[in-house]
This record gives structure tokens, C-alpha cells and sequence, in this order.
């Protein structure tokens, strides 16, 4: 009798189900040890479940079930172990597909395609908020940039107002929202390498300096085009910021 049990699990980040990024996202905010992280990432995402009323053998290993297994089996602990560390791809930035519907708003494409400029310059600078303070209205901020109802026109101005309607959405499912928009981070440098590229400055960090040199470099200081660069795509606006990295450095080569 064939007593093997396959398990499959996903292997990046983008091909999670939303179902899975909601109870990873929900993991991460537990606390627990990475060791605990990935073995209930792992249980979770293979379909093994732990009987926990019923005593481990005199080995130490533990009973569990799985659908396609008929009657409990064990399994000892070093190998739940072992087989975790494929779920290790979820403590590293990666892309994933968002959860598509929050509170009747549906989400932006996961690159922010036919997204505009001002879109990701505001949904930067409540990233880095709420990477700085932790206050949950900043992450809030961050959900009404990234989702909207479909028939809803981008308007800036009524981001703060409509942030209103996502303050009573689970801490999970914000918090899958926040690991979506680290993974879109993550994407941008490896498409515009070179604007990513420079040497870190001793300074310390500012976000305003940051989202202002880039539409400053976009605008060649000329404050009167930038009502019009912010209704820009946000690919060409970046696609044209890199151009002008690589530009600086062929110069620098020179």
C-alpha cells in the first residue's frame, strides 16, 4: 500500500491565494519567532493539520491529518521543520496579488498599471508614514490610494475622507494590503535599475525630499508643469526618470 503524501505549497509570494495572503498577513502580526512563523505558514499552506488532543508518540513525533489521508499519521517535529523552510520566500519583499476587494473597493492593478503619478507619489509618502510611526490612519491612507470603487475617478483631495471607510477592516487584511505595496517596492528598482542605483547620502532619510526630487528632476524645477506631470502615467513618469539615471551615468563615464 502506497503510504506517501504529496504536498504542494506555493513558492513565491505572487502565487499565493487571497485566502493564504490574508493568514500570512495575519501571521506576521502575532510576534511569533521565524521558526513559529514558517512551521504554522507551512501547516497552513500544505493542508496538514496538528491533532492536538491526541499525545505525541514516545519519539516525540506528532499526529496530523491531511485531506487526501484517510487516517491521522505522524510526523516528528524536525521534518515539519525542515519542509517550513520552503515557506522562508515569504520573509523576503516579493510581488503578490492583492486581496481584490476591500469594503466594496477593488483593488489597483498589483504594478499600479494605468495608475497616474500622483497616485504613487501620495501612496509613497503614507508608506513611509506609516513605516515611521506605525499610526494605523496613515496605513488607512495608504488602502484609499490603492483601492477604490470602479466607477470612482481619482481625486486626490479626497483621500483623508474616503481613508474613513477602511478604519474598521481587519488589522490582517490591512496589513496584506501594506506586504502588497512592499512587494510592488520591490519590483520597481528591478525595472528601473539604474534610478536606484546611485550611492546612499550620509543624510538622513526624508520622504518629502525624496517625492519632491523626483518630480523637481521631472519638472526641471519648473513648477508649472507639475499639475500636469501628476496626471502622468506612473510608468512613463518613472520609465522617463530612469532614461535620465542612465543618461547621468554614460555622463559620469565620460
Amino acid at each position: 500500500m502506497n503510504t506517501s503524501l504529496r504536498l504542494h505549497i506555493p513558492t513565491k509570494m505572487d502565487s499565493l491565494k487571497p485566502k493564504h495572503l490574508r493568514f500570512v498577513s495575519w501571521l506576521f502580526l502575532q510576534g511569533y519567532s521565524e521558526t513559529e512563523f514558517l512551521v504554522k505558514a507551512f501547516l497552513k499552506l500544505s493542508g496538514l493539520k496538528l491533532i492536538v488532543d491526541k499525545p505525541p508518540a514516545a519519539d516525540g513525533a506528532k499526529w496530523y491529518t491531511h485531506a487526501n489521508r484517510k487516517k491521522p499519521f505522524l510526523l516528528e517535529s524536525d521534518l515539519i521543520s525542515d519542509m517550513a523552510e520552503r515557506c522562508r520566500f515569504m520573509l523576503e519583499p516579493g510581488e503578490v496579488k492583492p486581496i481584490k476587494w476591500v469594503r466594496f473597493a477593488r483593488a489597483r492593478h498589483f504594478r499600479l498599471q494605468n495608475a497616474c503619478f500622483e497616485e504613487y507619489l501620495m501612496a509613497e509618502n503614507y508608506y513611509f508614514a506609516y513605516l515611521e510611526t506605525k499610526k494605523e490612519e496613515h496605513l488607512d491612507n495608504l488602502i484609499s490610494v490603492l483601492y477604490r470603487r470602479p466607477w470612482q475617478r481619482w481625486v486626490a483631495k479626497k483621500i483623508r475622507v474616503r481613508a474613513g471607510k477602511f478604519r474598521k477592516v481587519s488589522p490582517a487584511v490591512k496589513n496584506s494590503v501594506f506586504i502588497w505595496y512592499v512587494g510592488f517596492r520591490s519590483y520597481v528598482p528591478k525595472r528601473c535599475p539604474a534610478l536606484f542605483s546611485g550611492k546612499k547620502s550620509n543624510k538622513p532619510f526624508s520622504a518629502r525630499n525624496y517625492i519632491n526630487g523626483m518630480v523637481h528632476q521631472l519638472t526641471n524645477g519648473n513648477i508649472t508643469l507639475k499639475k500636469e506631470l501628476l496626471k502622468q502615467p506612473i510608468w512613463d513618469a518613472l520609465d522617463e526618470l530612469e532614461q535620465r539615471a542612465v543618461d547621468a551615468e554614460m555622463l559620469n563615464e565620460k
